[in-house]
Formats: C-alpha cells, structure tokens, sequence
C-alpha cells in the first residue's frame, strides 16, 4: 500500500504541506483521545469513591486538592465535594470531545482535499500520457482497456489513496499513541494488553496478500467486460443487422461470469477475514479483563485505572478492526496502481530531437528517400525502398490494391509511424528533425470515415483552428456545402450530433470533415478515400468541396474512385511493397465523361 503511494509521489509533491499539516493535526488530535478515558477515572476514582487523584492529568481535570482531612478507616479522604469533581469531569469529556471532532474535521479537510486533487492530477496525467503515445502503441490496445485504466483504476486509486490518509494514518498513530501511553501507565498490564497485536498483523498481513490476489483477478476480469461493452456497443448497427444480439449476450455473460467468480472469493476471503480479527480481539478482552479485575479486587490496580484500560484496549482493538476492514479497498487499490503505474512507465512515443526545427509555413514539398517500414520488425515489410518526389502545390493520385500501403505511405509523412530504414523530408528537411507539433500542423486529413465528436456541428469544424474567428467557421461550412444541410437541423451549426457524428449521413459527415480541413489552412492535404460508399449527389458536393479545399496545396490522393482523381497530375502506384509512377490514360484515366481505373 505505501509502495503504490510512493510510486506517485511526483504527484504528491505539491500537496506535501498540506499532508504535513494533516499528520501534525492527526497526531494532536490522537492525543485529545488519548485523553479521553481519563475523566471516567476521576468520576469513579474522585466523585464516587471520594479517593485523591495522583498524576498530571487527573489532578488537573479533578482540580487541586486540599490536605486531606478526613480519614474512613482505610484512607485519607479529601474535602473536594462530589459535585465539583463531577462537573469538573463532564466538563473535561466534553472539552476533549469538541476539541477531537474539530481536529478530526481539519485533518480529513486538508488530507482528504489534497488526496482528491492528487488524483485529478494523476488522471489529467495519465490521460495525456496516452493521447501521446504512439500509434502502434494504440495499435495493440483495445480502447475499452484504456478507457478503464483511466476511469475505473483511478477511482479505485483514488479509493486507496483517501484510505490511506483518512483512515491508516489516524489508526496507525492511534495504536502507536495506545501502545505508548498503556506501557506508560501499567508496563506490565500494558504489555499483556498488547500482546495480541502480533497474532493480528499476521492474520492481517496474510489475509491481504489472499484479497489482493483476488482483486486483481477481478480487475482484469472487468477490463475485458470493458473492452468487450466498448467494441459491441461501438459496433451496434453491425451486431443488429447481422441479428447477432443473442451471441454478443453470451460473449458478455462468459465474461461477466468471469468477474463476479473472482469477486465472490475476495468477498469471501474478506468476510472470513472480519470475524477472525473479531474473535482475536475477544481473547485479548476477556484475558485483559479478567486480569485487570484480580488486580481491582487485589488492590494493585485502581478502578479508574482499570477502566481506562478497558477503554483504550476497546480503541486498540478499533483501529485494528478499521485496518483490517480496509484491506479491500487497499488491495484493489494497489492492483489499479499497477496498472496505471504500467501505462505511465511506457515510453513509446514518437520522438524528437531537443532542438527540433520549427516551421511556421512550409511550402509543400514532399519527398520519400529509400524508405522501408514495416510494422513489427519479424514482419514482411509493407514498404521497401519507397523513392518518390511531390512538388509544392503539386495534386498526386496514389493508387494500389487494397493492402497495397497507401495508407501507411500517407501515415509517414506527419509521423504516425517512423520507417526502420531511409528518410521522409518536408521542404527538404527530415521529418525527425521537425518539431511534432510544428509538422503536423503542416498537414490537414481528410479520411474515408471522418473522426467526429459528440457536440455541435460548430465545435467539430472549430476543432480544426480554435483559435479561428466564428465568421471564419461559417465561411468553411458554405465552402464546403455544410450551410446546405443546416436548414433541415433543428439548431443549425449548433446541433448536437452523436458520437462518431452517428445521426448524420456519410456525405454531411465528410463535409464537416472538409470544413474542418478548411478551417485548419495547412499546407500540405491527405485525402485517404475521401468519396467511398457515397451517393452520386453527396459525391458530387464532397468533390467540389476537395476542390476548393486543394487550391494552393500539395495535395495527395488516395483513391480507387476515378472521379476522386480526375484532377490529379501525377499517379503514384503502390504494388508489392514498391513505389512506381503511372500513366494516366494506362490506368483509364483519359479526358472521357466516366473514367474507370484499369489493373488496380
């Protein structure tokens, strides 16, 4: 547990004063219930058995007693009346109990405050570690793992964490504060007291290891249930027009079934877990007590004495119960940690140099030299010694065979992946030079199915340049023949569309994706299948809307639609991992009204 707290101290850093003035408010407030107990002993000791009180702080609770005066056949008994000494006692109990809930209530204020903004930190962080990982990181990933990791994980780290400070800390400097003031008191009834302990961090220590074993059984078991919900439910017109509802019931069912078996043995590990610590600390009650009552009978032990014993052996026992009660929350804590602590120790991102070039504009060019990339080093390699040159403002047809690389080929240029072997420049510079951000703001993609978010029409064209002016967004959208289709929206540009732009059609998803491509004004534009599966009329106003967008630009096209590359000037032909330049009229692309491309 504190090793999964040390492993975000980076995080913890900045709130260390604030956990420094908990912990010194924790410790005072353990000494006000320390003190506690000991007004029952001057009420039993001073007001009902009328005896002189002895130490520091009986005295003072009691008040100072006169000489004594009167003598019972046993003893010397003081004049102080019951009365006094009663109030007096009352008096001190609810001073001692004021006084714990206010340091109770500043501690849990500035511990618990500062571990929840420990953990906002933590998540902010571990959201943008991953949006910078590489892509053939993400890859290899499924989506809802990721998803969980930064959602599920961290509340239950959050959990932890608010464990520790509100409830470890208080308990463990309690039972320090008990041991302390018990051995204090009585060493030797003191240390038969505690004597219990030892047998109580075993079942403790060995029970925790069993749950927590346990509970990363269950979260691994919830992060394919995660998984499994986010792909189905990401693909739900697939599953019902294939009528596959009931398979994906079961698929889901297996799964879940897996996660409710390893819940059910941590539950059943922490419910045996309980009542052996209850059963531990009855023996140790029973044998403190019978003790301590030969000792009262004996007159060795005053009864106010005994009685605060009795108190604190019930609050030592307490914070025990409270640890072991914690175990898990604890121990799905740490297995969550783990599996942040695995994201955030992956490094593999794209990088580059420390003093990388900015561009502010570039003109456009682009050039591949004996480029090789594969995919994983002990593949085939999808290209091998890609040569090609693509002027400034130069239109580019890129054809191939499904599979062929084209997509790869478009996907080195801004870096999405680095080839093992050869080198891709930008205005004659290598592209691992060049600042990421600065490159990538060069480039404005338009794919075949365009990346939309859930939110406005306006906020998805914004997305391209924040910081563009709205009269700017409405220009892009009337270029790009989104003005169009708002009429028929119930708010216009400020209608809220569905995840992944769900509730529009193909063609009004790929307009706002060129608006969007507009709107970014980059130099440079891939178009990756920009007019698949449209109809003849979307086609027609998508087109026109690329047209408008490549003016002025380098502008690379992949398509296999013939009208898609009517404008082009130059073919390049992607074919078994090569790179050659094509004909136009070889392909059928000649001047006639529907050209169809041929051997492809």
């Amino acid at each position: 547990m504190l090793r999964a707290a040390y492993q975000f101290r980076r995080f913890l850093k900045r709130f260390m004063p604030a956990f420094g003035w908990g912990a010194l408010i924790v410790v005072m407030g353990t000494l006000i219930d320390l003190a506690q107990p000991w007004p029952l002993k001057v009420i039993v000791d001073g007001a009902i058995l009328q005896r002189p009180q002895t130490g520091w702080l009986p005295t003072l609770i009691a008040g100072p007693a006169p000489a004594p005066n009167q003598w019972n056949g046993t003893d010397w008994v003081t004049t102080i009346p019951q009365q006094t000494i009663l109030l007096r006692a009352l008096f001190a109990t609810g001073l001692l109990v004021g006084m714990g809930a206010l340091f109770g209530f500043a501690s849990d204020m500035l511990m618990d405050r500062a571990g929840e903004k420990v953990v906002v930190n933590l998540r902010q962080a571990m959201y943008s570690h991953m949006q910078r990982l590489s892509l053939a990181f993400h890859d290899k990933q499924r989506v809802g793992d990721l998803v969980s990791r930064v959602t599920v994980d961290i509340d239950r780290v959050q959990s932890m964490l608010v464990a520790i400070f509100d409830t470890f800390i208080p308990n463990v400097v309690m039972l320090l504060g008990l041991a302390i003031v018990m051995i204090w008191v009585d060493p030797a009834f003191g240390l038969m007291a505690l004597a219990i302990a030892p047998p109580l961090f075993w079942v403790t220590y060995r029970y925790t290891t069993r749950i927590k074993m346990a509970a990363r059984r269950a979260r691994e078991a919830d992060s394919r249930i995660a998984s499994h919900a986010n792909e189905t439910l990401g693909s739900v017109r697939s599953v019902q027009a294939f009528n596959r509802e009931d398979y994906e019931d079961d698929r889901f069912a297996e799964r879940n079934s897996e996660s409710l078996s390893a819940a059910l043995e941590a539950v059943r590990l922490r419910a045996i877990f309980t009542p052996i610590v209850d059963v531990v600390s009855l023996g140790g009650t029973l044998l403190v007590t019978y003790v301590g009552v030969r000792k009262v009978v004996d007159g060795s032990m005053e009864l106010g004495v005994f009685l605060v014993f009795l108190s604190y052996l019930k609050s030592l026992y307490r914070p025990m119960r409270a640890l072991s009660k914690m175990t898990y929350v604890v121990s799905r804590g740490t297995t969550s940690a783990e599996r942040v602590e695995q994201i955030l120790n992956i490094e593999d991102r794209i990088t580059q140099p420390d003093h990388a070039v900015m561009l502010d504009r570039a003109q456009g060019s682009i050039e591949f030299r004996d480029v090789t990339f594969s995919y994983q080093p002990d593949l085939e390699p999808v290209l091998e010694n890609a040569s090609f040159t693509v002027r400034p403002g130069e239109r580019v047809g890129v054809i191939g065979r499904t599979g062929a690389g084209k997509s790869t080929l478009m996907s080195l240029i801004p870096r999405f992946y680095d080839p093992q072997q050869g080198t891709v420049l930008v205005d004659g510079v290598d592209v691992r030079t060049i600042d990421l951000g600065s490159l990538r703001r060069q480039i404005s993609l338009v794919l075949q199915e365009p990346a939309l978010f859930f939110g406005t029409i306006f906020s998805n064209i914004h997305y391209g340049d924040p910081t563009a002016p709205p009269d700017r967004v409405w220009e892009c959208a009337e270029a790009a023949h989104v003005a169009e289709f708002l009429k028929g929206l119930p708010d216009g540009i400020n209608t809220v569309i569905g995840e992944r732009g769900a509730t529009l059609s193909g063609g009004q998803r790929q307009r706002i994706s060129i608006a969007r491509a507009m709107l970014a004004d980059a130099p440079i534009l891939i178009l990756d299948e920009p007019t698949t599966g449209l109809d003849k009329e979307s086609e027609v106003l998508v087109l026109d809307g690329l047209h408008r967008l490549s003016r002025g630009r380098t502008t690379l096209v992949i398509s296999h639609q013939p009208t898609a590359l009517r404008d082009v000037t130059r073919l390049l032909h992607v074919d078994g991992r090569h790179i050659t330049e094509r004909d136009r009229a070889a392909v059928g692309l000649g001047l006639d009204d529907e050209p169809v491309l041929k051997d492809l």
